[in-house]
């Protein structure tokens, strides 16, 4: 297992190369514009990473240590017995009107803290995440995607070392950082909008291709899902350091990988449909506007033909709706269509 882990540590590396080179092509693409632009990129790099990265990483660690789960069923009840005075101070359940000092120092007690503190985290959850998909998805450059998931991923887990009054041991912390610069890789690389694209191209019918810009947002949507899934389980981890009690394992304190793509996916839903639908409406106005002349033919030719004149009864439906003055080019073969249905009957019936 450890060399399985080295091996990915190396090839994560590659990737940074790949998050490297992304950097380069954006400022190269900027140089172009005018190199001092291309300076002030560089500029406000570095000052996004040291403020939305930098400094939130600085405060965790200037944070007091927390007690983490134990490995011996025998030392929970000292464990929740810390934990539940730490808990006495604590401004998230003071705010909700939990009277720490009214609950049982034991499990029973701990277990209905832990409940409101599920829902805090939970807050975090669907504020942070959906800020990921929709950012990550909009963006379309690898090293943009690795800085908002670094900034998203540390300032995430900042938040909830805040919400329980203290982080993790900086073993752990180390632990959990780790997991952040593999997300931060394998977003950052784009590697499952390459995928996406690979798959259409390859598998997909030419209707289907014929779609505009089905490919870029299939992509798009599944890299900012991908990178919405890391950050999920970054916080499920996080989470379970500072609420778990007892494990027999630090295999227990990462959620299997089904509940985090249903979490991901629930967390997610709302924002996805929003973004899918605009990137759909994008791809509708540019086809609208491919067949804009065609529309404006077609209007030409019913101005010059008079329907009112030839269709006084308007037995055809050729005149234009009055509500919509400007009506598409899928209107006028809808109508074209309805006539020949009804000189088709007529004649059957003649």
């Amino acid at each position: 297992m450890k060399f399985i882990k080295r091996i990915f540590f190396f090839l994560s590396l590659f990737v940074l190369y790949i998050i490297a080179k992304e950097f380069l092509q954006l400022y190269v693409l900027i140089q172009s514009v005018h190199p001092v632009l291309a300076r002030l990129f560089v500029v406000l790099s570095g000052f996004v990473f040291i403020y939305f990265a930098g400094i939130p990483l600085i405060k965790i660690f200037s944070m007091p240590k927390s007690y983490g789960p134990v490995y011996d069923e025998n030392n929970e009840n000292q464990l929740i017995q810390k934990r539940m005075e730490r808990f006495k101070k604590n401004k998230f359940l003071k705010e909700k009107g939990i009277d720490v000092n009214s609950l049982g120092i034991d499990k029973a007690g701990y277990d209905t803290v832990i409940s409101q503190m599920d829902k805090g985290v939970d807050e975090l959850r669907r504020k942070h995440i959906p800020q990921l998909f929709y950012s990550t998805t909009i963006a379309q450059n690898g090293f943009l995607d690795a800085m908002l998931i670094l900034s998203a991923s540390i300032n995430h887990i900042k938040e909830i070392f805040i919400l329980y009054n203290g982080r993790v041991s900086n073993q752990d912390l180390l632990i959990i950082l780790k997991k952040i610069y593999y997300a931060m890789a394998i977003g950052g690389s784009e590697a499952a909008e390459y995928a996406t694209q690979e798959v259409l191209n390859r598998f997909a019918t030419d209707s289907i291709k014929a779609i505009p810009f089905l490919s870029r947002i299939s992509a798009s949507l599944i890299d900012g899902y991908v990178n919405a899934v890391m950050l999920t389980r970054i916080s499920y981890i996080a989470e379970n350091y500072c609420k778990k009690t007892v494990i027999k394992s630090d295999r227990e304190l990462s959620p299997s990988p089904e509940f985090v793509f249903s979490s991901a996916k629930n967390i997610t839903k709302d924002i996805r449909e929003r973004v899918f639908h605009a990137f759909t409406q994008k791809a509708k106005n540019a086809a609208s506007r491919a067949v804009t002349p065609v529309t404006d033919l077609y209007h030409k030719s019913i101005e010059l033909l008079s329907p009112q004149a030839i269709d006084p009864d308007n037995q055809y439906s050729l005149e234009m709706p009055v509500d919509k003055p400007n009506a598409p080019f899928v209107f006028g073969l809808k109508k074209v269509f309805q006539s020949l249905r009804k000189k088709n009957k007529s004649e059957s019936i003649s």
